[in-house]
């Protein structure tokens, strides 16, 4: 791998330190990832061309010129170029500095592995071979650094998600196939681990790939294997997902963009629970879990042709849905504390929380993004904040109320009838009834905000009987109570 290399490879990093740079290195190849790598700014720059295709991952300080130096020139050079500073926790203003100088992204020492690998997936995702993800164990070691990485975490505080995860226990326990469908960014994966942990198969393999982030061409040798020469450039035989976990777990996700020739091949293993490699007659036992998950309507590409229906219904055994963030706002705050304790911590700003401006923001914003925009907002804010709190303009969530206001629009068909009764009626609350903020003006509210405004005059008008509430409102004692509980730590019941 040098620099002379008439052809890019997908990722350039930069470190001067040998022993961060080799463990950088086996993360890159533990994923298949080509890449260059270099100990000085200075020997990148010939590289700079205006059609470079690569992501040029630089640590801030280095001997000579520093990461910010290059990532100027690189910008003038070539704008589009993704690029990724690494720099220690002591200097996160630096880190704010690089991001308005044009950095696409930054890493705090220490980092856990997986969000190089993400941030390389965002910007060069055809160079993610096999995106191959095994549980943390509790003595993985972040990256440049002895702290040891977190185990699985659940953050489940809305009824909604609670009846996610129950599900996912229920079947967790067989062997059955699973489907996850919802949009990008709510956790579908979150769920596949949780049903691996939860299930007879945790001591096993869980392997994750993403269908849709590898080339046809190299899909079904990644998923099934390949024998020495059965195809131009198999120099060696390389086993595939599946044998890979076996008496696992195997999450397919994107499932949805696999091409249709592979789809039948993949109906079989399903069926025979035996794989055979590219090139080979023999055939291989594969005991593995299947968990599939897709942002598609996999029903409608049945009906267009896209998807085959068998495949569908061998894989839709056990359907769950991840609800979008907007329609489980209690989690939302869960969320960011946790993203929140897990940032401040890179920083070494143990006191930093969320001031109450900043927490109503986040309540309001309807997350267009999901779970890891929420994430990507958080990490963000961590660094911006000046004081011992993240201010609401540290969120930087100025168009909120314009995304709240075009996911109500695009909500309204699924509004449950207590909304739409809202938004037709108007519940007086009796004298010496139950003290509550509220406002009458319901025009451009998003849909949280007419469901909570009815929830507490229904309240009102029973005076604070919730068995009677719950009867009116036609959702559970348990529904409620969350409800009420995230409406007062937000300030909308003053007793």
């Amino acid at each position: 791998m040098r620099a002379s290399d008439p052809q890019p490879f997908p990722v350039i990093l930069i470190e001067d330190d040998d022993d961060l740079r080799e463990a950088i290195a086996v993360t890159l190849r533990m994923n298949m990832i080509d890449f260059v790598t270099h100990q000085r700014a200075e020997t990148v720059i010939p590289l700079l061309r205006p059609d470079l295709k690569t992501v040029l991952v630089t640590d801030y300080k280095l001997p000579g010129m520093t990461g910010l130096d290059l990532l100027k020139i690189a910008q003038k050079e070539c704008p589009d170029l993704p690029v990724v500073i690494m720099t220690a926790f002591a200097d996160a203003k630096l880190a704010v500095e690089a991001l308005r100088a044009g950095a696409r992204d930054f890493l705090i020492k220490p980092f856990v592995p997986q969000q190089l690998i993400d941030i390389i997936a965002r910007y060069q995702p055809e160079s993610i071979k096999a995106n191959t993800l095994v549980t943390p164990a509790k003595d993985a070691p972040l990256v440049g650094s002895e702290i040891l990485a977190p185990e699985h975490q659940l953050i489940a505080a809305d009824p909604e998600t609670i009846a996610t995860f129950a599900r996912c226990e229920r079947v967790a326990a067989t062997d059955t196939s699973v489907l996850v469908t919802g949009q990008s960014g709510v956790g579908k994966e979150l769920v596949a681990r949780h049903i691996h942990l939860h299930s007879k198969r945790v001591k096993g393999p869980y392997v994750a790939i993403n269908c849709a982030a590898i080339p046809d061409t190299l899909l079904e040798s990644i998923l099934f294997g390949h024998e020495k020469g059965s195809f131009t450039g198999a120099t060696k035989a390389q086993t595939g997902k599946f044998e890979q976990a076996h008496k696992g777990t195997l999450f397919l996700d994107e499932i949805g963009e696999m091409p249709a020739s592979l789809q039948a091949k993949l109906l079989r293993v399903l069926q025979d629970k035996m794989v055979e490699r590219i090139g080979s007659t023999e055939l291989i036992q594969a005991d593995v879990r299947v968990i599939a998950a897709t942002n598609r309507n996999l029903q409608e590409q049945v009906k267009s042709g896209k998807f085959r229906e068998d495949l569908y219904f061998r894989l839709a055994v056990f359907p769950i849905h991840v609800a979008e963030l907007y329609k489980r706002p209690l989690d939302i705050l869960p969320l960011a504390d946790f993203f929140l304790s897990r940032y401040r911590l890179n920083i070494g700003r143990d006191q930093l929380s969320f001031s109450a401006g900043a927490k109503k923001l986040l309540q309001t914003y309807s997350w267009p993004g999901n779970v890891r925009e929420l994430e990507n907002i958080v990490q963000r804010a961590v660094l911006l904040a000046d004081g011992d709190q993240i201010l609401a303009e540290d969120l930087e969530l100025e168009d909120a109320s314009i995304h709240s206001s075009e996911m109500a629009k695009s909500a309204a068909k699924e509004m449950p009838p207590v909304v739409h009764e809202a938004l037709n009626t108007d519940v007086d609350a009796p004298e010496g009834g139950t003290n509550i903020a509220s406002s009458n003006d319901e025009v451009g509210q998003d849909i949280d905000s007419v469901e909570r405004e009815h929830i507490l005059k229904v309240l009102a008008k029973v005076d604070g009987n919730r068995t009677k509430a719950v009867e009116i409102l036609g959702i559970s004692a348990r529904a409620l109570r969350y409800k009420l509980k995230s409406y007062k730590e937000a300030g909308f019941i003053n007793n």
